[in-house]
């Protein structure tokens, strides 16, 4: 470090400062009072000459004395002229010869002839500068009988006054010198740590946070030491636990098999893991934005701008390239901060081309299946109606046969139904909503029309209520069956032999909300987030295993998310459980 920069120079100066401003006031008033004690000295003079000077004048005028006395004050320090006039202002005796016998007629001399006093009078001389002329009256008893005059200028005082500022100017370097290195060394002392601390200081910020500074003083610098050895204490704890932290989210960065891309609020890539650069291809060929990583590849679903101008916490997104092989990535975008900070997204998907497939396989195979069952069994039930028109030609046993057959054809036909529907609204993008303004009370008046629920079932429906609900921009016949999914879910699975169901319609946020309550045995928490997945039903040990496809769930939250709501449920084991979907209006 630079010395002229150190804390003790800077202190030095100031000292410096300090004490040649009190050096230099005091010498002024040392000069002021040195000079006035010089003046008031110069009219005890005057007065001395006055005196003397009398003797030569009176009782009789000795010029020889009279100009041995101006010439003893010639002598004296500062005098540049010496003179004596009679009363009348006539010159008897001059330092200057020229000047006796002289009448002084001046201002000066004129106020010097009327005082009865010492007078000390100021003016200029011929060459304009300044000029101080001492007068004191010659007296004889009261009698005036001359004047003694005295002369000086400034360089007179300043020749007199040389010496004594030679001393002052002396005594201040010595006081300047002595305090700058008073200051120096006291300084120093006083810091003598702070060196050792701004080396420690530059230790811990390259990391290494075991340094220590010893320091035994008990001052403000020693109490600053310790502060600082234990913040490297807690800094190294500290960054022990970061580190450790770190190494955890890294691991758990580079090793999952989850893609991870962390971007900022436009896009930027800061961060992307293993995973990530295999699925996007990107090993070899680094991105600086998601535009670049994704371009001209992938096809985005929804589109890149609307994943990063969206306001929603998650969106779902789809990447899809087509060569040189079909890849499919599923994922979701997490918009991270909050409404006020947006910081940025972190995108997690995966690989989704065999699950995407598996999806488009089940519903060729289900759209098949139906559709090929659909015909036989149409022929089936109709040869079925021929033969009960001919009923009397066959026995008791026979005619029950035929019953039986042509109602487990007819179940069997509403499945095929079902699975025809379903196949169409298995994906709620894909679904083509033939909307209309319908009434919330007809579409559960036409599902409960549709189900043949039986005695043991008691359906509580507030239908008065529900009409008084506006009409809604919908799909009746979507929201038809979904409804009515509920309601036959809801008597299927409840194995009590008197079965409550209880329906809501109401308005909720900008929502239709539909909701079917049961009175049956509830649905354990760890089975809940799987029932709206297709072909799913409770283990058999649970609930019985009510023959079906699994599939009526599936299709109400499919229903719900092509009108822009969700579907959900609420159950406890022992306390029944309420299904409900919404439908945004």
């Amino acid at each position: 470090m630079n010395p002229l920069r150190s804390l003790s120079a800077k202190l030095s100066l100031l000292t410096c400062l300090l004490v040649l401003s009190v050096i230099g006031l005091m010498a002024r008033q040392i000069v002021s009072g040195i000079e006035e004690g010089l003046i008031g000295e110069m009219k005890v003079r005057a007065e001395f000459f006055a005196r003397s000077s009398r003797e030569a004048i009176f009782p009789k005028l000795d010029p020889f004395s009279l100009h041995f006395h101006v010439e003893e004050m010639l002598k004296e320090k500062v005098v540049t002229y010496a003179g004596v006039v009679d009363k009348d202002g006539v010159v008897l005796s001059h330092s200057d010869p020229t000047r006796i016998g002289e009448r002084l007629s001046d201002p000066f001399s004129l106020r010097a002839l009327a005082s009865d006093r010492v007078e000390l009078q100021h003016g200029r001389g011929k060459d304009g500068a300044p000029v101080y002329e001492l007068t004191s009256p010659i007296m004889v008893g009261p009698r005036r009988v001359g004047t003694a005059r005295i002369g000086f200028n400034e360089r007179s005082l300043e020749d007199a006054l040389r010496a004594p500022k030679r001393k002052i100017i002396l005594i201040a370097a010595v006081a300047t010198m002595v305090s700058a290195l008073g200051s120096i060394l006291i300084v120093g002392w006083l810091t003598r740590a702070l060196p050792k601390l701004a080396a420690a200081a530059r230790e811990a910020g390259r990391g290494n946070f075991s340094v220590q500074v010893e320091v035994r003083s008990r001052d403000e610098i020693g109490t600053l030491a310790r502060a600082f050895n234990e913040m490297t204490v807690a800094n190294s704890l500290l960054f022990r636990g970061l580190q450790e932290e770190k190494e955890k989210l890294a691991n758990i960065f580079n090793d999952t098999r989850e893609g991870l891309v962390l971007t900022d609020p436009e896009g930027r890539i800061l961060l992307m893991n293993p995973s990530a650069r295999a699925l996007l291809g990107r090993q070899d060929r680094p991105a600086a934005t998601l535009a670049e990583a994704l371009v001209p590849d992938y096809k985005p679903k929804p589109a890149l701008e609307a994943i990063l101008e969206g306001s929603s916490r998650i969106t779902p997104f789809e990447l899809r390239r087509e060569a040189p092989q079909l890849l499919i990535l599923s994922g979701v975008a997490d918009r991270l901060g909050d409404d006020n900070v947006h910081a940025g997204f972190l995108l997690i998907f995966h690989d989704a081309t065999l699950e995407k497939r598996g999806e488009s396989l089940s519903r060729n195979f289900l759209s098949i299946v139906s559709h090929k069952l659909r015909t036989p069994l149409a022929i089936a039930l109709g040869n079925l109606e021929l033969l009960r028109g001919d009923e009397k030609n066959f026995s008791p046993d026979q005619r029950k046969m035929l019953s039986k057959i042509q109602g487990e054809d007819e179940k069997l036909a509403r499945l095929v139904e079902k699975l025809i529907t379903f196949t169409a609204v298995q994906s709620p993008e894909n679904i083509v909503l033939d909307r209309a303004e319908t009434a919330p009370a007809d579409v559960v008046d036409a599902a409960l029309r549709g189900l043949e629920l039986g005695p043991e079932a008691a359906v509580v429906w507030d239908a008065k209520e529900a009409a008084a609900l506006p009409k809604a921009s919908v799909d009746a016949f979507l929201l038809k069956e979904a409804v009515a999914n509920l309601i036959e879910n809801a008597v299927k699975f409840n194995p009590a032999p008197k079965k409550r169901v209880e329906i809501t319609v109401r308005r909720a946020d900008g929502f239709l909300r539909f909701e079917v309550q049961d009175d049956g045995p509830g649905i354990p928490g760890e089975e809940q987030p799987k029932l709206f997945r297709k072909f799913y039903q409770i283990d058999a040990d649970f609930t019985g295993q009510i023959p079906g496809f699994g599939l009526g769930l599936a299709f109400v939250k499919s229903v719900a998310e092509a009108h822009g709501g969700a579907a959900g449920l609420r159950s406890s084991p022992g306390q029944g459980s309420e299904f409900f979907f919404t439908v945004a209006i």
